[in-house]
C-alpha cells in the first residue's frame, strides 16, 4: 500500500507526443472544412455560368467599307484618315452608332485629330444594316447559312480555315468572298444581283472576287480533299470501302471499287469562239459542259473529262 500511489508523484513530460496529437488534430479537420467550402465554392459558380444567358442588342453602325467616308457621300478619296479608337470612342457614345474598325472619313472632317460635335451628328448609318452580314460570324442564323451558302456555319468555317492564301482587302474579307463565291455557284444569280445583295460596287467586283476565291480553293483545298492524288489506295479500302461493297463486287479484299457517273450542265453561247465550239453538243444540239463524278463507297472525285478519257486515266 506504501508505494501503490507513487507513479501520482512522477512529474508530467511536457514534451511527450501523445499531448501534441489533440493539436494536430485540430488542424486537419480545419483543412477538410476548407476544402468543403472551395468544393461548394466552385459547384455555385458552375451553377451561375450555366445559368447565364447572352444578351443580344441592337444597335446602329456605320458602312464597313474602306472606299468610302463615314460622314459624306465622297467614295475613294485620296485624303481619307483611317478613325482612331478615340474617335470611333466618342461616335458611340454620342451617337450610339458603332463604327467597325478601318472605317474613314475625309481628313477635312478632322481638326486637330478629332472630330467635332457637329461632324459627329452627320455620321450616316448603315442603309444596309438588316441585311447579310458575313463578317460577323453570329450575325446570321445557321439556317441562313444553309440557304445561302448549302453549308451550315460549322461546315462554311472548316472551309474557310483551308484559304490560307487569301487575304483581307479593302473591298472585301475573306470570310464574305467566300459566301459570295457559294451563293454565286448554290444559287445561280447573277453577278448583278449578288453586288446587289452583298452591297458591292458593280458586277466587275463579284466576278473578280469569285476568281479569286475559285484560285485560292484550287490551291489550298483540291489538291488535299478533291482528286486521285489526295487519297492512297490503302486509305480507300480501310475507310473508303464498305463490306457490302466488297463482298458483292470483288474476288478479293484488296480490290478496289470506284462508282462512276455524269451529268450535263448547260450553259449559255459563250462569246469566245474556242468555247463555243468545245461546249456545243451535237447530241444534245445545245451548248453544255459534261461534269463526271468517281467516287468510292463514300468518298467523290471530280473531273471535267469525257467518259473516255477518265477511265482511260484510271
Amino acid at each position: 500500500m506504501q508505494n501503490d500511489f507513487d507513479h501520482l508523484d512522477v512529474p508530467v513530460n511536457k514534451t511527450d507526443p501523445q499531448e501534441n496529437e489533440e493539436p494536430m488534430l485540430l488542424e486537419v479537420d480545419t483543412d477538410i472544412v476548407t476544402e468543403n467550402e472551395d468544393m461548394e465554392s466552385e459547384k455555385e459558380e458552375t451553377q451561375e455560368e450555366k445559368e447565364m444567358k447572352p444578351v443580344t442588342l441592337s444597335i446602329w453602325r456605320t458602312s464597313k467599307s474602306h472606299g468610302s467616308c463615314i460622314v459624306c457621300p465622297v467614295a475613294d478619296s485620296t485624303s481619307m484618315r483611317v478613325l482612331s479608337d478615340e474617335q470611333w470612342t466618342m461616335i458611340f457614345l454620342s451617337r450610339s452608332i458603332w463604327v467597325p474598325k478601318g472605317a474613314r472619313c475625309c481628313s477635312n472632317h478632322l481638326y486637330k485629330g478629332h472630330l467635332s460635335y457637329e461632324v459627329r451628328q452627320l455620321v450616316k448609318q448603315s442603309k444596309h444594316a438588316g441585311s447579310l452580314d458575313f463578317d460577323d460570324p453570329g450575325a446570321l442564323e445557321n439556317e441562313t447559312y444553309k440557304i445561302i451558302t448549302g453549308f451550315d456555319r460549322n461546315h462554311f468555317n472548316d472551309l474557310l480555315d483551308k484559304l490560307t492564301t487569301m487575304r483581307n482587302s479593302g473591298l472585301r474579307s475573306v470570310r464574305m468572298a467566300l459566301a459570295i463565291f457559294l451563293a454565286k455557284i448554290r444559287l445561280a444569280l447573277s453577278n448583278r444581283v449578288l453586288a446587289w445583295v452583298f452591297r458591292l460596287a458593280s458586277k466587275r467586283s463579284v466576278s473578280r472576287i469569285c476568281h479569286q476565291v475559285r484560285v485560292a480553293l484550287m490551291q489550298d483545298f483540291v489538291p488535299y480533299h478533291v482528286g486521285f492524288q489526295h487519297v492512297s489506295r490503302e486509305t480507300i479500302l480501310a475507310q473508303h470501302q464498305t463490306t457490302v461493297t466488297t463482298e458483292l463486287l470483288t474476288n478479293g479484299r484488296d480490290q478496289v471499287v470506284l462508282i462512276a457517273g455524269g451529268t450535263y450542265f448547260f450553259c449559255q453561247k459563250s462569246s469566245n469562239n474556242e468555247i463555243r465550239r468545245r461546249t456545243y453538243s451535237q447530241h444534245k444540239h445545245r451548248h453544255l459542259v459534261m461534269l463526271m463524278i468517281i467516287t468510292a463507297s463514300v468518298s467523290i472525285w471530280e473531273s471535267s473529262e469525257f467518259h473516255q478519257k477518265i477511265f482511260t486515266d484510271i
